[in-house]
């Protein structure tokens, strides 16, 4: 079993979320679109890799919120973050075909795998008890 990370980058301006469409995830029967996220490396954290992996494959650099899941598959374990961005436009790998960022509702939209929809809903209950909690920078959106 391998363990991967990453998450729901949040922009605290638009209350937009961060999507990434990856070759790897076409090939795999379905529309690309997903969450950034990879492989953890050895003698790094779930929280580290979840950062550097958005870097990497969106080329933004964020911060965490907090973990919103936990997904185990046959083949992986998954972590799953919520983050806020910081800045964006940064340099990214190739593997990434394309990067956007969507309102939550597209996101719905776009989000084929199932796994990906639970992590979103995961990430709105985290946002929606951040804003009863009155954290203003999560209320746009």
């Amino acid at each position: 079993t391998w363990q991967t990370s990453g998450g729901v980058v949040l922009d605290p301006d638009t209350g937009y979320v961060l999507l990434v469409k990856n070759r790897r995830e076409r090939r795999e029967g379905f529309n690309g679109w997903t969450w950034p996220k990879g492989l953890i490396d050895p003698g790094e954290g779930p929280i580290f890799a979840a950062l550097r992996e958005i870097v990497e494959e969106a080329g933004v650099q964020a911060e965490p919120i907090g973990r919103i899941a936990i997904i185990e598959t046959k083949r992986a374990l998954r972590h799953y973050f919520l983050l806020s961005k910081i800045r964006d436009g940064l340099e990214h790998h190739a593997e990434t075909v394309r990067v956007r960022w969507s309102p939550i509702d597209e996101a719905k939209r776009v989000l084929e795998r199932k796994r990906d929809r639970r992590v979103l809903k995961a990430a709105q209950r985290m946002i929606r008890q951040l804003e009863e909690d009155g954290l203003p920078w999560l209320m746009a959106g």
